[in-house]
Parts: C-alpha cells; sequence; structure tokens
C-alpha cells in the first residue's frame, strides 16, 4: 500500500544529499550535480507558503532566518463594541467555526482555503499562488456574507513585518510609498529590502466590494483617522520576537483609540459609528517602521461581498505579477494543476460516483499539507534532572535552559491544538505525505534528522521560539535527553527499505531512478541511478545509527529483579537479558513517553517494570537499521542489527506473551510485594503492536489469537474501527479517556498493513497467497481486512460529511469525532486507505 521500491532509492539519496552538503543557501558552480540541483529547485519551489500553521492565514520563507519578511491576516465583524472578542488570527477550536479547510493545496503550487465563520456572517475565500520561478506570490481574498440581511461589515486587517535581524541599523526595511492619488486611496504601495530576499514590493489592490457607510449618517468619520468608509494604514516599530504577537498589539492600540474617543465624546455614541470607532489610527504618532497594519471595512449588504489581492513581488525577478488578470491566471493554473496531481497519485473510489470521496479525500490531504510549517527558536531542554522511581508520582523539569536557535520543516497534527512538531507523529504525516510528493517528505525527514544531537537524542515535541511556545503548557513545554517516543520515522524508513529489498531482485526492477520515476510516477525532480544509494546512504547512516544507540541505552531495562523467583522457569532462561526495555518518565497515571498517554499499565511503576510497547519499537529500529546496512553492503553491522532484532522477536514470545489472555503484555514484579514476576494484561493497542510492526514470524501461530482479538465485538473490533482498550478492560472509558477505547487512525491502519503483510491475499487483485496458515485462519483475514477498511472509511468520511472536520480520534460507542477538531496529522492516513481497495 504504501511505497514502490523506486521511492526508497530516491528517499536514501536525498536524505544524504541535505547532510553532505554544508549550507543551502551557497550559490552552485555552473557544474552543478544532480543533487545539488535538486536542492536548488526544491529550495526555490519551497521557499514561500503559508507556513505559520497556527495562523488561518500566515505567510513566511522558508530557511530565512535572519531577515524574513511575515504576513498575516486577521478579520472580524466591527458592527457591535464586543466585536474585539470575534476577532480571528490563531487557529482555535474556540471560535466555533463552522469550517476551516484548504480545499486544495500544495505547497509548491498554493490553493485554495475556505471559512466558515457564523458568528462574524462571514464566507471567507483565501488563494494562494506563485509564479513559476516561485518567487513572486499573490494572496486573493474573497469575502461573502453568509446572510446579507443582518447588515454586518467584515473588516480585514492585514499585518507584515521585514525582520531587521541582529543589526537594528541593517539595510533590511518596509517601507510605505504615499502614491498621492486620493482616487486610489484603497490602493497601497510598500517596497521592501531583506539581506536574504533582497529588492520587493507589495501591492494591495481592490477588485470589487463596497466599504462601509451608513445612509443615515453624512460621514463616518468618528475623530480623525478613525473612518471605516477607507482603508486605514498604521507603521511602526515591533521588535522581531513580537511580530506573532499581532493580535495583541493591534487590541491594544484599538483598546487606546477608544478610550481616547470616549474621552473626548462621551460614551454615547451612535450605533453607526461603531465601525469606525473599531478602525486603527495612528493614535500614538508613530513613525513608521518596518511594520504595518492595514485595516479595509467592507459593508456586508450584498450577496456578491468583497475581493483584494496582496502581491509580492522580488524585484530581480523577470516574472512580476502586474496585474489582476495575470494574478487570476496564476491562481487558475495552481488549482488546475493541484488537481491534476492528485489524481495522478490517488485513485479514489467512489462506488455512488458522487464525487464526494474523492473532494474527501482531497481536502483531508490538502489539510495535512495546509499544516506544513516552518519553526525557527530557542527549545526549552533540561539536561540535568535525571529520572528515577523518586518521580513516579510527577514529574517536573526544573533545571531548563534555553537552547539553539533551531530550525524546523515539519507538517502538524492539528493546526489549531497542536500546531508544533511531534517526533510520534510525523513518521504517520510522511507515510501519507510521500504518496502525494516524496520530495516534499524527503525535505521534511531532513530537517528531523538534523535536530538529532550529538548524543543521539532528537525531542519529542519541538517547541521553537515564543510562537510556538504561546500554544502549549508550561508542564510540556520543556523536554528532556531522558524522554523518548516511538520512533516513528525510522518506521516510514523500515517500510520502504523493506519494500526496496524485496523489490530488488524481481526482475526488470531499475535502478535508475529516471526509469522509476516513468514507472511510478513519482513526484520528484532529481534523477539518479543506484550508485547514489550506496554513497550517500553512507553519510546518514552514522546519524542514524547514533539515533538507535542513544534509543536503547537511554530506555533499557533490567530483569534482575526476577532473578530469584523465575532461576527455575525454562523459558525465562532463555531470554535475552540485554535486550529488554521500558518507557524511562512513565508516572502512576500517564506513560507520555509511549504515545499512548493513558493507556493502562500496571497499577504502580517500578524499576523493574518492562514494557512490551518499547520492545516492539526498538525492534523496529533494528530491523531498520539491518536494511540499511544490508543496502551499504555493510555486512558486519547487518550481522549485528540482524541479530538484535532476532533477540527482540525471540523477547517478545518469551517474556511479554502471555498464554492465559493469548497477547502480549508489559511485565512487572508483583503488586503484592512477593518479588514475583506477572504479566499486567490490557488488552489494547499495546497487545497488538508486535502484529502491528510485524515483528512476529509469517508462520507464528499467535496471529490467530491477535485476529481473534481485533474481530471480536466485545473487546477492540467496532463499526467505526478497532478500539485503543477492550471493552471488557476494567479502564474501558475510565477516567481521562484518551487512549482507553477511542479509535485512533495511527495505530488502525498499522493494523491494516500488516494483515496485508501476513495475509497478501486479501488484496485485491494478488495472486499471492499464504500457505503459512489454514483456510479458516485465511478468510477469518480477509474478513476483518474488508470490514475494518470498510468501517474506517464510511465512519472518517461519515464525520466529515456531516461537520465538515475530521478528528482527533474516534467515539468507540457511537462513533462520532472528539478530542481536537481538524486533526489532519496521522488521520490523514485515511486517503492511503481510501485508494486501496481489498477483497
Amino acid at each position: 500500500m504504501l511505497f514502490g521500491a523506486s521511492n526508497l532509492t530516491l528517499f536514501l539519496m536525498l536524505i544524504a544529499s541535505c547532510f553532505a552538503k554544508e549550507t543551502t543557501q551557497e550559490s552552485f558552480s555552473s557544474k552543478e550535480t544532480q543533487e545539488q540541483t535538486f536542492e536548488t529547485n526544491t529550495n526555490s519551489e519551497l521557499l514561500w507558503a503559508p507556513y505559520r500553521s497556527n495562523c488561518y492565514f500566515g505567510i513566511r520563507p522558508r530557511f530565512v532566518d535572519a531577515t524574513p519578511f511575515i504576513f498575516g491576516l486577521m478579520w472580524f465583524d466591527t458592527t457591535k463594541f464586543d466585536s474585539m472578542t470575534r476577532l480571528r488570527h490563531f487557529v482555535s477550536d474556540e471560535d466555533h467555526l463552522e469550517r476551516f479547510t484548504w480545499e486544495a493545496y500544495d505547497p509548491r503550487l498554493g490553493g485554495r482555503e475556505n471559512i466558515i465563520d457564523p458568528e462574524n456572517n462571514l464566507n471567507l475565500t483565501i488563494h494562494f499562488a506563485k509564479t513559476h520561478d516561485d518567487q513572486n506570490w499573490v494572496v486573493r481574498v474573497n469575502g461573502k456574507p453568509l446572510d446579507p440581511t443582518l447588515n454586518t461589515t467584515t473588516s480585514v486587517i492585514l499585518y507584515m513585518n521585514q525582520n531587521i535581524g541582529k543589526d537594528p541599523e541593517g539595510p533590511s526595511r518596509l517601507m510605505h510609498i504615499d502614491n498621492g492619488n486620493e482616487q486610489n486611496e484603497n490602493t497601497f504601495e510598500f517596497t521592501g529590502y531583506s539581506e536574504d530576499l533582497g529588492k520587493y514590493e507589495v501591492l494591495i489592490n481592490d477588485n470589487y466590494g463596497n466599504y462601509y457607510t451608513n445612509d443615515t449618517l453624512d460621514s463616518v468619520e468618528v475623530v480623525p483617522g478613525c473612518n471605516a468608509s477607507r482603508t486605514s494604514h498604521v507603521g511602526l516599530t515591533i521588535p522581531d520576537t513580537e511580530v506573532w504577537r499581532a493580535r495583541d498589539i493591534f487590541q491594544s492600540l484599538l483598546t487606546d483609540s477608544i478610550k481616547d474617543i470616549v474621552k473626548e465624546l462621551g460614551e454615547t455614541i451612535e450605533p453607526g459609528l461603531v465601525p469606525s470607532v473599531l478602525t486603527l489610527r495612528n493614535l500614538h504618532e508613530f513613525d513608521q517602521g518596518n511594520f504595518h497594519y492595514i485595516q479595509k471595512t467592507f459593508s456586508m449588504r450584498e450577496e456578491k461581498g468583497f475581493e483584494f489581492d496582496v502581491v509580492y513581488n522580488n524585484l530581480d525577478s523577470t516574472q512580476t505579477i502586474d496585474s489582476g488578470k495575470e494574478a487570476t491566471k496564476l491562481i487558475n493554473d495552481a488549482i488546475y494543476e493541484i488537481n491534476v496531481r492528485f489524481d495522478n497519485h490517488f485513485d479514489i473510489e467512489d462506488v455512488a460516483n458522487t464525487g464526494d470521496k474523492r473532494k474527501f479525500a482531497m481536502e483531508v490531504l490538502a489539510n495535512l499539507l495546509g499544516g506544513i510549517g516552518y519553526f525557527h527558536g530557542s527549545q526549552m531542554i533540561d539536561r540535568e534532572t535525571v529520572l528515577d522511581e523518586t518521580h513516579f508520582e510527577s514529574i517536573k523539569f526544573e533545571h531548563f535552559r534555553e537552547e539553539g536557535p533551531y530550525s524546523l520543516f515539519t507538517s502538524v497534527p492539528s493546526r489549531g491544538f497542536f500546531p508544533r512538531g511531534f517526533y510520534w507523529d510525523e513518521g504517520f504525516h510522511l507515510l501519507q505525505i510521500m504518496e502525494y510528493d516524496f520530495d516534499l517528505a524527503f525535505q521534511i525527514a531532513v530537517s528531523w534528522f538534523q535536530l538529532i544531537d550529538e548524543n543521539g537524542w532528537v525531542a519529542r515535541e519541538v517547541i521553537l521560539g515564543p510562537e510556538a511556545r504561546s500554544k502549549v503548557p508550561q508542564e510540556f513545554t520543556i523536554q528532556s535527553p531522558q524522554i523518548a517516543n516511538p520512533p516513528t520515522l525510522l518506521l516510514a524508513l523500515s517500510e520502504m527499505l523493506t519494500k526496496l529489498i524485496e523489490k530488488e531482485n524481481e526482475p526488470g526492477f531499475s535502478h535508475s531512478v529516471v526509469d522509476a520515476e516513468q514507472e511510478e510516477g513519482i513526484s520528484s525532480q532529481l534523477g539518479s541511478n543506484f550508485e547514489y544509494i550506496l554513497k550517500y546512504s553512507k553519510i546518514i547512516y552514522p546519524h542514524l545509527k547514533n539515533h538507535f544507540k542513544w534509543f536503547t541505552d537511554t530506555q533499557k531495562g533490567s530483569i534482575e529483579e526476577y532473578f530469584e523467583d523465575m532461576e527455575e522457569d525454562e523459558q525465562f532462561q532463555q531470554v535475552h537479558q540485554d535486550f529488554v526495555y521500558r518507557w524511562l518518565g512513565r508516572t502512576v497515571t500517564h506513560c507520555l513517553p509511549s504515545g499512548l498517554d493513558d493507556y493502562p499499565r500496571a497499577e504502580y511503576p517500578d524499576v523493574a517494570e518492562l514494557n512490551v510497547d518499547t520492545l516492539a519499537w526498538v525492534g523496529t529500529m533494528a530491523r531498520s537499521m539491518k536494511n540499511i546496512a544490508h543496502i551499504l553492503g555493510l555486512e558486519k553491522d547487518e550481522t549485528q542489527y540482524a541479530e538484535i532484532e532476532r533477540k527482540i522477536v525471540e523477547n517478545l514470545d518469551l517474556l511479554h506473551w502471555d498464554p492465559k489472555t493469548e497477547t502480549y503484555c508489559d511485565v512487572t514484579l508483583d503488586s503484592e510485594g512477593d518479588d514475583e514476576m506477572e504479566r499486567v494484561c490490557h488488552e489494547g493497542y499495546v497487545s497488538l503492536l508486535p502484529f502491528a510492526l510485524k515483528l512476529m514470524p509469517r508462520d507464528s501461530p499467535k496471529l490467530k489469537s491477535l485476529l481473534t482479538l481485533m474481530s471480536d465485538p466485545d473487546k477492540l473490533f467496532s463499526p467505526f474501527g478497532l478500539r485503543s482498550l477492550s471493552k471488557q478492560d476494567e479502564y474501558f472509558g475510565a477516567g481521562e479517556n484518551y487512549w482507553r477505547g477511542k479509535i485512533w487512525m495511527n495505530i488502525n491502519y498499522l493494523c491494516l498493513e500488516a494483515i496485508e503483510h501476513y495475509f497478501p491475499e486479501v488484496i485485491a487483485g494478488s495472486h499471492e497467497t499464504s500457505e503459512l496458515h489454514d483456510k479458516q485462519v485465511s478468510n477469518m483475514a480477509k474478513k476483518l481486512y474488508t470490514t475494518l477498511r470498510e468501517n474506517l472509511i464510511n465512519n472518517v468520511y461519515g464525520n466529515w460529511n456531516e461537520t465538515n472536520y475530521v478528528y482527533e480520534n474516534y467515539d468507540p460507542v457511537d462513533g462520532h469525532g472528539t478530542g481536537s477538531v481538524q486533526f489532519t496529522g496521522w488521520t490523514s492516513l485515511i486517503v492511503n486507505i481510501l485508494r486501496h481497495q481489498g477483497v
């Protein structure tokens, strides 16, 4: 379902090329290598996009850290004095929007975002498109009233800043040009210069729309400068580090203006003047600086609404956008190309032939891609606190300091609730992104790999700078090198490596990426041959090897506490003692490092506790490292990692398989204090991970037991997907109820993939059959695969069709969406499931 072999070839080569280069900003010689050409083209194509994931719409450039140009957009209805409480800027579930979605999006091309805001009576559509040289772009803002009879306004506030970097006297600037044309008082022109981006201009032009007026008043100007019938502009200086507070600063300045108006005119103000009262003016007589607010207030009494363009032109470009017609063509071309690209990669099953499933899949993918952001700043890290049994009740990281700055190019789980990088989530995101744009996935993976420090550690949450930290509760902002997370980036890599090894010996397999591109339609600009893999994989290999060592060293467990009790147990004596693991950082109530936060574990943590899911993830890492070593011809390393993988697979059965419940379980000391080993079994996702990660032997007789568990409606199977915890478990639906029954797409996806792996006959059109299992087990797998896939599709699609959103997880009782709204992180894997048809 996931990847062709040529994808892997490209993946390894491209990741390595990023490590091989010293900087992405250097100019290259005329005789560029193929990988340098790829970097040049990709850096250009991905320079500009709405990379401020936490904003409804916000633009910044990628890889420009010192003097970027920052752009953002806000809006509200200004007909009531309490309107500022409905000023939209950062994505928030609390805004109660009926819809906010990218209908089509590709960061290389642009896209269309639609937002329906009932509280502000607004249907807002924002287009973004770039010129073919990727240096210039247009934002088209179109607003229509949901109900023209409500007599509301829409006041759109644009803001932009040219960061000046470390030198306040440097040449970077952004200035308003006063053209002196009163007839075009709503047209604005700015000229700017960035040491990184060069000279540019910003043009703001109206296409149509009526500014606010009131027929009962001769003028709507309440005091000089406060006139909603014309565009308002205020320029000032704001420190680069505070630009993200644009909404707070706007509200503060507007509050000062309102207080001054009330002081001058009294508290009784004509209702028809309220929109002007809520129009920003330069009350404090700021000198024009590099930060600018532009406020446009439109009457929403006509269905047509309003439309205006914001154009950014790099003055060294030969493809500047000089007219509204050019902007329209760029927008139309971008939307057309996105549709073509989507259809080339995804053949969506739509039995009813209504097009709804395709629209659904396209929007879900667009929102995953639309959540890709570029983050730069410092990270809070505690390298001093040592975790031990004294931290079982709670963990506090109090010895932290700011480190960095660091940069990260990543997708995010949710723009509204989790607008930052999550290591646990990102591997799942890449499984979906790779199917659409392999080179883009490469850029994201490289960015994560570059965060691996000299000790092999990468933070489980990457929270860079004050803007990112503003969305995170204080207790979660500090990261520790002792805390791990499921290594899903290596899971994605392992999936591809496995497929390459399977494909490599097939007749007709091409080692040429160019040939493979033509065969499989991979989204790629770089062509090469198999030799590049060998060359560049050697560059990334030490980084991954270091990461493997850090993970296994920090999460290593011990079985010494069990020796006395188990000294006569023959099976226990076969356990490989150096290959047992646990999640460091687990507390009584949570195991955040596992990613399955409140999933039930042993009632009380213990230093002797061993977690089956930690062991399974290490097995996945070992398998991935083994496969890379195989490709590199590093026989000694391949043998070493193969041996680690073998021992882990054996330990899963020797140590964690419980014959009574016929499932995989955690291990701990007896809770009665007798120092006896006991298995703590809570049937659910943890029980399934050795299966889901394909670590069980293909001929394992235990497969039938796990198929039975997944198929049991009284335990994990539901009409909406596999429950995270058995319905019969005492903790089902209890407490925080996060991973205690809710249906999560990521593990459901892995289970579908695993069924395909062990029972290839479930795939429609497949000529493979598993001769390792009897017909009864094979039929059980077919039935489970088909019904599970249908249930996941029908439920996620049904929720989207009813609410316009996909969700973080789904209720195990009635299937309704729960958790974060518009959670287009790993829930977007539904697109991969949709495109692939079972029997």
